[in-house]
């Protein structure tokens, strides 16, 4: 990936392809490329530079402006050997081809064997050469003895490991022979001058630079996350509290009151702390860190990220402040016996992938036992809010720019939403202030206390059925082969189904079918224009699961407004067929799943799980199952396991009907609360017609709702499968 000069075709350095059509580079390659001194710190957006993405099939040309930038430190300087900061995130103005996808990354170490490559792309430039040392924040590379070496034009371009088939950094500088100081011309070589020796950026050091910049969110889930070294955390957190607390009486004050709350001995003599002494009270005590941010949340807010993002990135920190977590532990306790009895079923709900130790509360017992606590109730809560402190953050998607929400406080809201007023508001009062220290958006906080209300509605029986309409296709091909279908259109606004399509012996074609359903959903979704789209439950035979309802569109009056089904609405897919196969044996099981929907397990399916038999293995031990999530299983096995799952009573199945091995719709759509699957499907669909390239996936959804009436249908005679 070049990145070209204005007015020029000679690269100035290079780049690495991100997910979410952005690249990565070095700052002083953007500020040459500008034709600004390369040292130069002043974020240069709006201002766009050109850029040549080299691919397979060609190449495509396009500009990127620079989202977030950490400019070259203050000793980047001619002469210097290197240097801080330096890294610069652009975001690409065009959609790249779908073919052109971003490579994995893993950590720099020494000894790994790299490859560089100039920014023309051209292969005759590659570069190999050999980690010579790496303490995590600079790495050394030294060229081998023929070929090419890393030069000007090299910057900002991918470190590869041959041995990882992976990035581990990008390229910085390299190190030259002495020049002559009146002419600038090299010296006659020596035997002692430095001689292909060059220095890259880390992945460790990236993930750390851009974390504490903010821009976590565009790195998440490409590499292994790196835990700095105990040195490097100190060095960090000194210069940080250096920054922040330049007045030593100040960083005093702030160093005795972190100690106080954390009930660590400290100096109380007349010598002022140092920073060294600071910052190693803040790496050894757990919530030293949270309890600094605290102190200078008003006054010093970009000193509060830097420090949560250096806690982030080892294990130097807790979550919480000793405050904060005296504060939710007391709330928690004086839970009335009612609602302490919920407070394992809230925290399942909020978090269905992740599971509590069995041992914070016997076997988890059911919740008619108010007692479950005894009197160990007050140790148990710590346990559980122990537990949760450690968790990472959900997997719902939050503003950009804004820290995700940790599983501790999504968790905190459910708990909320089943307490009685009094506590239900302390809690929520916690969770702001909290949410608030974090750098959550509030937006995002809002959206899991959506999510907890909803939840706690529907345990006190007062939810609210959204509107459906039921399609039952039945696939027919004409004299020349063309498909096309019968049609029955049901819809259901809460009080049971009711026909509403014309002659189910006519045909249509997909279109024509499109064009129906949407005549009747949008007259729905008119009704009640602030209320949840309507939910289209397409009814199919078992071989018809994967027929592409979804991609069904309907061209609009003159061609000028499609209407994609998937796209416009929720869509899901329903088999009653498999659910009368499964026969009264499994429709108990059925029922019973269905009512831990919330709160029950979620069962991964991939090729390391087995066959048919070993499925039907794990789903018997798995009883409270409510949702199975299949991935990387080939088609054929993947369409028998979907239907085993249907015939054995899983309510909710997601799979990807594609074969390209480059999606990740199970994945990024595994942590969605169950609930918001069919709109969380919706949007991927949404999102796939816009980024093509980026959203590969075909998402599958299939759903049977056991509360929920069906219309009569003409199904087929259960047999065995």
């Amino acid at each position: 990936m070049s990145i070209l000069p204005r007015g020029g075709r000679r690269a100035a350095g290079s780049g690495v392809l991100l997910p979410g059509g952005r690249l990565l580079t070095c700052a002083h390659v953007v500020n040459s490329a500008l034709g600004n001194r390369p040292e130069a710190a002043d974020d240069p957006a709006p201002a766009a530079v050109r850029v040549l993405v080299l691919h397979p099939s060609g190449f495509h040309e396009t500009t990127a402006r620079p989202v977030v930038w950490i400019p070259p430190g203050p000793s980047c300087t001619a002469g210097a050997v290197e240097w801080s900061g330096d890294l610069a995130v652009l975001e690409l103005a065009e959609d790249l081809p779908a073919t052109v996808l971003p490579p994995r990354w893993q950590p720099m170490a020494e000894g790994q064997t790299v490859r560089a490559w100039h920014g023309g792309g051209h292969a005759a430039t590659v570069a190999d050469g050999r980690v010579t040392s790496c303490d995590g924040r600079t790495g050394y590379v030294d060229g081998m003895p023929t070929g090419v070496a890393i030069d000007h034009g090299y910057s900002g371009g991918p470190l590869w490991s041959v041995g990882d088939a992976a990035v581990v950094g990008l390229v910085a500088a390299t190190l030259t022979p002495p020049h002559d100081p009146l002419t600038g011309v090299l010296e006659p070589y020596s035997p002692q001058h430095v001689a292909r020796r060059s220095w890259g950026i880390p992945w460790q050091r990236i993930q750390e630079e851009l974390v504490r910049a903010g821009g976590e969110y565009i790195i998440e889930g490409l590499g292994p996350s790196v835990p700095a070294p105990p040195d490097a955390i100190r060095r960090d957190l000194a210069d940080i509290l250096g920054r922040a607390l330049p007045d030593p009486a100040h960083r005093a004050d702030c160093a005795r009151t972190v100690a106080q709350r954390c009930g660590a001995a400290y100096p109380q003599g007349r010598n002022l702390p140092s920073v060294d002494e600071f910052a190693r009270l803040l790496a050894t005590e757990k919530r030293a860190i949270p309890a600094l941010t605290e102190i200078l949340q008003a006054t010093a807010p970009r000193a509060v990220t830097e420090l949560l993002a250096v806690g982030r990135l080892s294990d130097a920190a807790t979550l919480l402040s000793p405050r904060e977590h005296r504060q939710l532990t007391e709330v928690l306790d004086t839970l009335p016996e009612d609602a302490a009895a919920r407070l394992l079923s809230a925290v399942r709900a909020a978090l269905p992938l992740t599971g509590l130790p069995s041992g914070l509360c016997g076997a988890e017992p059911a919740e008619s036992s108010p007692h479950c606590y005894g009197t160990e109730r007050s140790a148990r809560i710590a346990a559980v809010v122990d537990h949760l402190e450690a968790l990472q953050r959900d997997s719902q998607p939050v503003p950009d720019g804004t820290s995700g929400v940790p599983g501790l406080l999504r968790a905190v809201e459910f708990v909320a939403a089943v307490c009685p007023p009094q506590q239900q508001k302390e809690l929520r009062k916690w969770s702001a202030a909290t949410a608030g220290r974090l750098g959550v958006h509030d937006s995002a906080l809002k959206e899991r206390r959506a999510d907890a209300e909803e939840w706690a509605a529907r345990q006190n029986g007062h939810r609210q059925a959204a509107a459906r309409v039921l399609v039952h296709l039945a696939a027919h091909s004409d004299r020349d082969g063309a498909d096309r279908y019968r049609v029955q259109i049901w819809c259901d606004e809460g009080a049971g189904p009711r026909r509403v399509s014309g002659d189910p012996d006519r045909t249509r074609t997909a279109p024509e079918a499109a064009e129906e359903i949407l005549g009747v959903l949008e007259p729905l979704h008119r009704a009640a224009p602030d209320s949840p789209r309507p939910l289209i439950e397409v009814l199919v035979e078992r071989d018809a699961l994967e027929l592409p309802v979804d991609q069904w569109e309907w061209p609009g009056p003159a061609g000028l407004l499609p209407g994609v089904l998937g796209a416009e609405y929720p869509l899901i897919v329903n088999c009653p067929e498999l659910v009368e196969r499964g026969g009264e044996r499994y429709k108990a099981s059925w029922r019973h799943r269905w009512r831990r929907l919330d709160d029950g397990a979620t069962v991964h399916i991939d090729r390391s799980t087995g066959a048919k038999d070993q499925v039907y293995g794990l789903l018997m031990e798995r009883l409270d199952a409510a949702r199975v999530s299949i991935d990387d299983v080939p088609p054929q096995a993947r369409i028998e396991i979907v239907q085993l799952c249907l015939a054995m009573g899983i309510p909710v199945v997601l799979w990807d009907r594609t074969t390209d091995p480059s999606s990740d719709a199970v994945p990024s759509l595994a942590g969605i609360p169950p609930r918001r699957l069919p709109e969380a499907v919706r949007t991927y669909r949404a999102r796939r017609l816009r980024q093509p390239q980026r959203f590969v996936g075909r998402p599958v959804l299939a759903w049977a709702d056991a509360d929920r009436r069906m219309p009569q249908l003409e199904l087929a005679d259960p047999t065995d499968l």
